[in-house]
């Protein structure tokens, strides 16, 4: 059964705009059809609709589903290497049950994540609800806006590094350090990977560099990679 992102009230539901759109014209729901309905923050249900207009569709909440939470509170920072490599980043990493996602610029940036990103939002925001969508989770992950590195790294949050030239700490290894914490930042770098003067910044402001196998990865596996082990 789909679900669709609804304004939730103590017994009803709303949808509005593309969502009743979605609901409607492309599903082809009728007035008493049931569906799943989330809010973004975790809550989900089953309602069931009971009037359809142009664009709003309002409905009835039947029951509370049972939802499944992730153990850890997961904020992926990495630098995007391409349009389609952030977005990929972004999907997966939703389906895996990221909980934030922070586009980086490092030294050896070769994609401009900066450049017309007010448009690129509402794109980003519509490929994280459409992966929501398709692995039925109620939390939509919060996009940060870009930073330099060196600005993120500045954050107090437990941290750790993916580091090519980290051969002996392993993301089991950070997470002991760190006394498996409920919150997590993982850093990772470019193609180019990191410079040594930011992995330099990053030890010096607690941030513990891990390995993540003994192959090279590219930056948006290794981001996955990332994900896949930890959540």
């Amino acid at each position: 059964m789909p679900q669709y992102l609804a304004d939730i009230k103590q017994t009803e539901f709303f949808l509005s705009d593309a969502e009743a759109h979605h609901a409607c014209a492309v599903a082809r729901h009728k007035e008493g059809d049931e569906i799943y309905v989330f809010d973004g923050k975790g809550k989900q249900y089953k309602g069931r609709i009971d009037k359809i207009q142009k664009k709003f569709v309002r409905g009835t909440l039947l029951a509370p589903c049972v939802v499944r939470r992730v153990g850890l509170n997961l904020t992926l920072a990495f630098v995007p290497n391409s349009r389609t490599g952030l977005e990929e980043v972004l999907d997966k990493g939703t389906q895996l049950g990221v909980s934030t996602f922070l586009p980086l610029i490092s030294a050896r940036s070769e994609y401009d994540v900066l450049k017309k990103y007010d448009g690129k939002n509402d794109r980003w925001q519509q490929i994280m609800l459409s992966a929501c969508k398709q692995c039925n989770t109620p939390f939509v992950p919060q996009i940060l806006p870009p930073q330099k590195f060196s600005q993120a790294i500045a954050a107090s949050k437990p941290s750790l590094l993916a580091y090519e030239a980290e051969q002996t700490h392993t993301l089991a290894w950070g997470l002991e350090q760190l006394k498996r914490p409920q919150s997590l930042c993982v850093y990772v770098g470019p193609a180019g990977g990191w410079t040594d003067e930011e992995v330099s910044l990053a030890q010096n402001r607690g941030v513990l560099p891990v390995t993540l196998g003994v192959n090279i990865l590219r930056a948006e596996t290794a981001c996955i990679a990332v994900a896949a082990k930890l959540l």
